[in-house]
C-alpha cells in the first residue's frame, strides 16, 4: 500500500511517532481532497432536486386544492376557488430541499430532498403535507373583452366601499387595452390583485382610515417594473406588459407595500 510522505524531523515533531505522524497527515490530505469533490457532488444533486420539483394538481388536507405550474425558472401557484395566480421564487432549503416564496417574500411551499411537498394557506400557518392528485393544465392570463376589464375596474372599486368602507375610483390607459387581447389580461389581473391587496391592507380600522384619507384614485400604469407608489391622492401601481405574471405584484406585495409607505407594517 502506497504511502503519502512528507519531511520531518524529532525536532520539528518531538512527542509524535513518525509512523503516526504519516497516517494523521494522510488522513488529513485525503479529507481536503474529498471536500472539493463532496461540494461538487452536493452542487449536482441540488440541480437536479431543484429540477424534481413535481408540478401539477395537489390536495392538502380536506379543503385545500391547488395548482402548481412553471414559467421558466419561477413557478405558478393557483388556489382552487381563488381568483389570484401568484409567482413563486426557489430558494434553497436544508438537506438538499427548496423554498417556493411568494414575492412579497414569505414562504408558499416547503419541497423536502425527497419530495415531500408542504404548503402554507394563510388559514393554516403550520403548513399542510400536499399530495399530488394528477396533471394540471397550464395557468395563463384570463381572456376579457374591453367591456369586461372597464367593468371590473367599476365592480372592484364598488366592492372595495362595501367590505372596508374605501372609497376609490380604478383607472388605466383603456385606449391601450382597446385592441390588444394580452395586455388587456394582464391589466385585468393586476386590477383584481391591487384591489385584493389593499383590501388585505386596509384590514383593520386603523389602517382603512389611514387609505381612506390618503387615496381617491387607483390608477395602473405600464413600467420596466412592478412598482407602488403615491403622487397626490393617487396610489399608482405599474405593470411590466411583456412579462405576463411575472410582471405584476401580487396582493400579498401591494399589501406589504402599502404597509411599509403608511409606516403601518401588516403581516406577510
Amino acid at each position: 500500500m502506497p504511502r503519502c510522505h512528507m519531511a520531518v524531523t524529532k525536532r520539528d515533531i518531538p512527542e509524535m511517532p513518525k509512523r503516526g505522524f504519516v497516517s494523521l497527515f494522510c488522513t488529513m490530505l485525503l479529507l481536503a481532497l474529498a471536500q472539493p469533490a463532496a461540494a461538487e457532488m452536493n452542487d449536482r444533486l441540488s440541480q437536479q432536486r431543484f429540477g424534481a420539483i413535481t408540478l401539477g394538481d395537489y390536495q392538502a388536507g380536506n379543503t385545500v386544492r391547488f395548482t402548481l405550474s412553471r414559467v421558466r425558472n419561477d413557478f405558478l401557484l393557483h388556489f382552487a376557488g381563488d381568483a389570484e395566480t401568484y409567482v413563486l421564487y426557489a430558494d434553497y432549503g436544508s438537506l438538499g430541499g427548496r423554498v417556493l416564496r411568494y414575492d412579497s417574500g414569505a414562504i408558499a411551499i416547503q419541497v423536502a430532498g425527497w419530495g415531500a411537498m408542504t404548503i402554507y394557506p394563510d388559514n393554516q400557518p403550520d403548513g399542510l403535507p400536499a399530495t399530488r392528485t394528477g396533471d394540471a393544465a397550464a395557468i395563463n392570463l384570463p381572456s376579457v373583452s374591453q367591456g369586461q376589464l372597464i367593468g371590473t375596474a367599476d365592480d372592484e372599486a364598488s366592492h372595495l366601499a362595501y367590505i372596508s368602507g374605501i372609497h376609490v375610483g380604478f383607472t388605466a390607459d383603456w385606449s391601450a387595452t382597446a385592441n390588444d387581447a394580452m395586455l388587456r389580461g394582464l391589466v385585468y389581473d393586476t386590477l383584481g390583485n391591487t384591489a385584493r391587496g389593499i383590501a388585505r391592507f386596509a384590514a383593520d380600522a386603523q389602517t382603512r382610515g389611514a387609505f381612506a384619507r390618503r387615496i381617491n384614485t387607483v390608477r395602473l400604469q405600464a413600467s420596466g417594473k412592478p412598482l407602488i407608489q403615491i403622487i397626490g391622492k393617487t396610489l399608482i401601481v405599474t405593470y411590466n406588459p411583456s412579462q405576463g405574471f411575472m410582471g405584476r405584484a401580487s396582493s400579498r406585495a401591494i399589501a406589504l407595500a402599502l404597509g411599509k409607505i403608511f409606516g403601518m407594517p401588516v403581516s406577510n
